[in-house]
């Protein structure tokens, strides 16, 4: 009796270790260390710079054409525009004044530096920006062997957050390779002479890179060359060039940083 009883009891226990399932071993794995996100710093402000060079457009200006002109910058939402070769009579009242018309249609103002007068016959560059300008001055480039009578208009336009630099040359084609140096060298100059500022020279200098500023440059387009600040308070976005009634314009969203965005 026993007997049958011990093995009753060894068959039930035989039995549960089959009915049982194995034990699972498991094994703990480590998990990576956290992904380290770059903080994208948003900047304070940001603002759409337009360019265009007036000097290949061998036409007189119309009305018409001007109207077209400020409702394309009024289109594409243009803070701060600098042209290059303008060709302006303002002794004759009889004359369009592209530079007051301009102001007039967009409501930007304006500052112009005069290259050459010729019997009435102005010929500079301008500056033009939604933004207030606070002040402007001429540069004259002197000592140089060319006829061309090269000069850059300088404005600082308040931005809100900050003023920036805004410079608009052309350099003439007779300008010897002596000149041309000497001219860059005293745009050069402004990146020192403003290091606190962000400065936007725009015009047709070279594309030579320097430690001191970006280069943007488009010549398939025909479009100007534009320098800007090699420093973190002002960095470039994005940029597109357009067909406009007078030519093709360069566009480049810039963003303006503060201090303790960097």
């Amino acid at each position: 009796m026993k007997n049958i009883s011990f093995q009753i009891l060894l068959f039930i226990f035989l039995l549960s270790l089959l009915g049982c399932p194995p034990r699972k071993v498991v094994i703990k794995e480590e998990l990576p260390p956290p992904t380290r996100v770059e903080k994208i710093s948003t900047p304070s402000i940001v603002i759409k710079f337009a360019t265009i060079n007036m000097s290949i457009y061998n036409k007189k200006i119309d009305s018409n054409e001007i109207l077209k002109f400020s409702r394309q910058l009024k289109q594409d939402s243009i803070d701060i525009l600098t042209m290059q070769g303008i060709t302006r009579y303002p002794e004759i009242k009889t004359r369009l004044d592209i530079i007051e018309e301009l102001s007039k249609l967009t409501g930007m103002q304006n500052s112009f530096g005069e290259s050459i007068n010729i019997l009435g016959k102005q010929n500079g560059h301008a500056v033009f920006s939604t933004y207030p300008i606070r002040s402007s001055e001429n540069l004259q480039f002197e000592n140089l062997k060319s006829t061309g009578f090269e000069s850059a208009i300088q404005a600082f336009v308040d931005c809100g957050v900050k003023e920036v630099g805004i410079v608009s040359t052309q350099i003439s084609k007779k300008a010897t390779a002596g000149d041309i140096e000497d001219i860059h060298t005293s745009l050069k100059k402004l990146f020192h002479d403003y290091s606190t500022k962000p400065i936007i020279i725009s015009g047709n200098m070279n594309t030579a890179e320097d430690t001191l500023y970006n280069i943007i440059s488009d010549e398939k387009h025909y479009s100007p060359t534009v320098w800007f600040t090699k420093n973190n308070s002002l960095k470039l976005i994005s940029q597109e060039t357009v067909q406009t009634i007078f030519g093709k314009m360069k566009i480049i969203n810039f963003g303006i940083y503060i201090e303790n965005q960097r």
